[in-house]
């Protein structure tokens, strides 16, 4: 496959990834604070300009309407809904030979139809239209493409993301806040609540929700899930490039990586992972990036 192909395909999933993601979490922190009459709007904006390192405009009181501009419509800023979704669009272009017609279509009515302002009042339909339309791109690369290496290299997009934004999620936590309205509003922003409530039998706790968003191996957001699905998509794609058999460890630079962080979760207690969270969610971060750092030099900027 063409490194112009894969490296396409890898941003595609990232950034449809990351407009879903926007949109749920907007939805539920947006919501959270429009409906707190007592709270301080401006530091609640600013914390959600926080979560996707966007910084705050500055010069002028944050409001929800601020938020609304900088994160859903402003096509310049690629942390925005119609800014990834206008940037998986270009990708798109530059990768139809491998795209199903369905997807491109779904894609490119889907980026044109994101509206270039929204008021508070009507920003859940807005989100839920997100949603909605990502679901859809989602599905028709699911069901329309095959399991080759366009669709991999999609799939590693869409994981990356995702390990990424939930790390963002959990650090902007406050983990001293153990009350049942924090919690729930951290499960609600993962698109976790209803999961978790099933897993737990409808029991709300702090540990056991930061647990589950971590660790828990069936969720398909949690960062253990995600991380063991990409060691998984690497291993089928050195294979298909002639990776001979492995013995104990791999040669692949990308599964080392993801292989040390799936350890870490996976053989320390939840109070070690904890005791020092900020540095723990920020070395996730550093994982997804150093993870498209080695696709890059890989797969997409091969040394010639």
């Amino acid at each position: 496959m063409l490194s112009r192909i894969a490296d396409a395909m890898f941003w595609i999933g990232r950034y449809v990834e990351r407009a879903d993601q926007t949109a749920r979490v907007l939805d539920v922190r947006l919501q959270s604070i429009t409906e707190d009459v007592s709270g301080d709007v401006a530091p609640a904006c600013a914390a959600v300009h926080e979560i996707f390192g966007s910084p705050a405009p500055e010069g002028s009181e944050q409001s929800v309407q601020k938020v609304l501009d900088r994160l859903v419509t402003d096509r310049s800023n690629p942390s925005s809904i119609a800014g990834s979704l206008q940037t998986a669009r270009e990708n798109a272009r530059g990768a139809r030979e491998v795209l199903s017609t369905e997807v491109w279509e779904s894609l490119n009515t889907t980026t044109l139809g994101m509206p270039r302002g929204v008021r508070p009042a009507r920003m859940h339909s807005v989100f839920q239209y997100a949603k909605d339309r990502c679901a859809v791109v989602n599905g028709l690369v699911d069901g329309s493409m095959t399991r080759d290496e366009a669709w991999l290299f999609w799939r590693l997009g869409q994981l990356v993301e995702r390990v990424d934004m939930g790390a963002r999620i959990l650090q902007a936590h406050d983990l001293e806040d153990r009350s049942d309205q924090a919690t729930v509003l951290l499960l609600r922003t993962c698109s976790a609540h209803e999961a978790y409530i099933r897993s737990y039998r409808g029991r709300v706790g702090a540990s056991a929700a930061i647990s589950f968003l971590l660790l828990d191996s069936i969720f398909p957001r949690s960062a253990a899930h995600c991380l063991l699905q990409i060691d998984e998509a690497l291993e089928v794609l050195a294979r298909m490039h002639g990776a001979g058999p492995d013995r104990l460890g791999t040669a692949d630079p990308g599964r080392r990586i993801v292989g040390r962080a799936v350890a870490s979760l996976r053989y320390r207690s939840l109070e070690e992972l904890t005791s020092d969270f900020d540095a723990e969610m920020e070395q996730l971060q550093q994982v997804t990036g150093a993870v498209t750092r080695t696709l890059g030099s890989t797969y997409f900027h091969p040394a010639h």
